[in-house]
Order: structure tokens, then sequence, then C-alpha cells
């Protein structure tokens, strides 16, 4: 019995454990140094922080050399009192800590009685990173709420970061969610976060779920590199999106974003393969609402947010145009059977080349590679002819190819009855 309550224990430790470990991820850090007038450090001087929004507050004191650190601190707007025995008190107000980055407060005191204040200000918010060599960009609550984010995604806004870039339907990595590449490197390189917790899908990487409540979220972090073990998994970027809470305060707000077709204008390819002559109408509404405050100020809080979307589609009329007698046997003569449009040793996946090396790789579970031998057993058991110059294709890849030379008839067709 001892020994399954010690093995319940265990369990539990290396849980909690990780779950700080884990939380670490969303939080910032206050660091500095508190010295006297001739740069001496001042030993044993009290560090104290307070969350001017929930009132919460955070003690340390320095250490021999005056250095000082406080971790895993909630994102918010701080203010910070410093104090030690024959030395004024210093207060710094208006200390941004934001997730993942390191806010310095270094104070030098002055001799003289501590219930003297002295208050220090910054002109200039934007401070230096000089902690670590962490390449970071932090999107806050305006920027997601009053720019146009793509499906409310606040991680669209990635976009407009340096670094980063669409890498547009042949170099994509086919991931959940935002697709993008930061630093040249593949979109699957990318950690998805929510609060520091792992939001990747299992599969194809990517978010695996998509964060489109607009009022839900305070900021989103995005670690761009030189980032610290502690992230793992990621050789591209970081993306942590941090939620709302709330504050010593009742707030709110409530919301209709509309998107509709008054200004839209048909695509090229409504016109030339759908045949419309009208735009599509439709008429879209994203509306909701949030609010949160205390339950019990200074220590606990509340909350919450509702999202719906209409969507509402009127009805048109196009015209679909088949291949005629001559276009149908021109199809014909582009795939005869047995043949592979696609060339020898590369593989086809969702209609794009693999990589455009014509090598394997190892999510591209559709592509047949082989040795003749190897290719052989595929066609006997697929029933179809195989050789180096024929290799066998699937049925979806036939379809794939077939809807395009279809497309192109079409095309073809339309180009010699306007001209």
């Amino acid at each position: 019995m001892q020994n399954f309550r010690f093995a319940i224990t265990a369990i539990l430790l290396v849980g909690l454990l990780s779950l700080t470990a884990v939380a670490q991820t969303s939080k910032g850090f206050v660091i500095g140094t508190v010295v006297d007038q001739n740069g001496a450090g001042i030993t044993g001087a009290s560090i104290k922080i307070t969350n001017t929004e929930t009132g919460v507050t955070r003690t340390t004191t320095s250490q021999d050399n005056g250095s000082f650190r406080l971790d895993a601190v909630d994102p918010g707007t701080y203010t910070v009192d410093i104090s030690a025995t024959g030395f004024k008190s210093a207060t710094r107000p208006n200390v941004l800590v934001s997730a993942a980055q390191t806010a310095d407060v270094s104070s030098a005191l002055e001799v003289g009685s501590a219930s003297e204040v002295v208050t220090v200000s910054a002109d200039n918010l934007i401070e230096l990173q000089t902690a670590d060599g962490t390449r970071v960009n932090t999107l806050n609550s305006r920027e997601i709420t009053e720019l146009p984010v793509v499906g409310l995604n606040p991680v669209n806004l990635v976009f407009t970061l340096p670094g980063v870039v669409d890498p547009g339907a042949l170099a994509s990595g086919f991931v959940q969610g935002t697709e993008f590449s930061a630093n040249g490197l593949r979109p699957r390189a990318n950690n998805q976060l929510i609060d520091g917790l792992e939001n990747n899908d299992n599969s194809i990487t990517g978010q695996s779920y998509q964060p489109t409540v607009r009022d839900g979220y305070s900021e989103v972090t995005v670690l761009g590199s030189n980032f610290s073990a502690e992230y793992g998994r990621a050789g591209g970027a970081v993306v942590n999106v941090i939620t709302r809470s709330g504050t010593n305060e009742f707030h709110g707000s409530v919301y209709d974003i509309n998107q509709n077709s008054v200004l839209s204008a048909l695509t090229p390819g409504q016109i030339a393969i759908e045949g419309l002559t009208e735009v599509p109408k439709f008429n879209q509404n994203t509306f909701g609402f949030s609010l949160g405050g205390p339950i019990k100020k200074n220590k606990l809080f509340f909350f919450g947010t509702f999202q719906r979307d209409l969507f509402r589609a009127g009805g048109v009329s196009g015209t679909a145009i088949v291949p005629t007698a001559a276009g149908a046997a021109q199809l014909r003569a582009l795939t005869p059977v047995g043949a592979n449009p696609a060339p020898w040793r590369r593989g086809w996946r969702g209609g794009f080349p693999c990589g455009g090396t014509g090598e394997p790789g190892p999510h591209c579970g559709c592509c047949v590679f082989g040795t003749e031998e190897e290719l052989a057993v595929i066609a006997h058991q697929r029933g179809t002819d195989v050789s180096p110059e024929k290799p066998p294709m699937s049925l979806e890849h036939r379809v794939i190819v077939l809807e395009a030379q279809l497309q192109s008839v079409i095309a073809q067709q339309r180009s010699k009855e306007t001209s």
C-alpha cells in the first residue's frame, strides 16, 4: 500500500513540475541590479513588483552583487518598488512585461531615508534586449482587434513581421491553419503554442486548434531565432498565443464584423471555367462580446467571450461547358491507356511535384518509388502496365491529371469561341 501511495505521489509531483516548466514559456522575466551612487552592488535590497491591473505582487531580494531575477511573471504592466536600509526608495511605474521577454529594471539608489521615494520614469518605452540573444516580436491586443486579420486568426499577423513570408503553393508544407515560412525554413518547422501549451497538429503540424475568437487573446509572441532550449521542437519560429484574463476592473466589448460581396469582382477562374457573368452574392456577419472582471479583488478573476458567424449567400447561374467530340478525342489522345504524364521518379502529392527533386519525402505516402522489380509487383497488384518510362499512377493521381487537362481543353475551346 505504501509503494502504491508513493507511486501516485511521484506521478502527481512529476505532472506538476511538467506543467510549471511548460507554463513558463508564456511568462516573462524581470531582472536588474541594485547599486549605490558609486556603482557598487547593494546586498539584501527588497524588490516588489505589482501588476497594475490585477494587484498581484511578487517579491524578491538582491544577491551579494546586487542582482535579482523574477521568473514566470504574468504578462502585463507593473510598478516596481526597490528599497534598502540607508537608501532612498525607488519606484518605477509602467514596466511592460511581455511573454518570453525580459524586462530590465536596474536602479541606482541614493543615500537617504527609506521614507523618501524617488520615481524613475523612462522616456522611451522601447528597450534593447541585452539579457539574451532571442529575437522576439510581440503583437498586442490592439493589433489583434483593429488590424484586418484573415479568418480572425491572430497568428495571421505574423506576415507583418520581418523574415516571415508566404511560401506559395509549390513550396508549401501543407500544414494545418496559418502556413508561413520563417527565416527561409519550411512551414512544418514552426512550433505552435497557446499559453505555452502545445497546439501542434500531430499529423501535418500547424495549428491543431484554430484561435478565431476576436477578443479572446491579449497578445501573440513570435520567437524568430536564438530562443532557449526550453522551447525545443522547432527549427523555425515559435508562435505563442496568449489568452486574455480578468482584472480588478470590469471590462468588456461588443462587436460585429461584416464581409459582403458589394465590392467584389469576378475572378479569372469564375469567368473562364465557371462561366459566371455576375459576382456571387454573399453577406457574412461575425459578432460577439466579451466580459471580464474581479471575483475577489487582487485574488480571483474571470473572463469570458462569445462569438457567432452568420453567412448568407444568393444563387447565381453559370453555364458549364463540356468538351465537344473533337475536344474529347484530344483529351483521350493526351492520356492513352497506361501513360503517366508525370516524369519518371517524380512523385505527385496533391497535384504538385514532391519538392521538385523526384526523391521521396517522409510525408509522401501517395508517391510510388522503387526498383523495377518492386514497381512490377505494384503494377501487378493494381492491374496496370509499368516500365521505367511508365511507372504506375494511382487513381487519385490520374484524376488530378485528367482534371488539369480537362480545364486546359475547355480554356482552348473558349479561346477559339471568343476569337
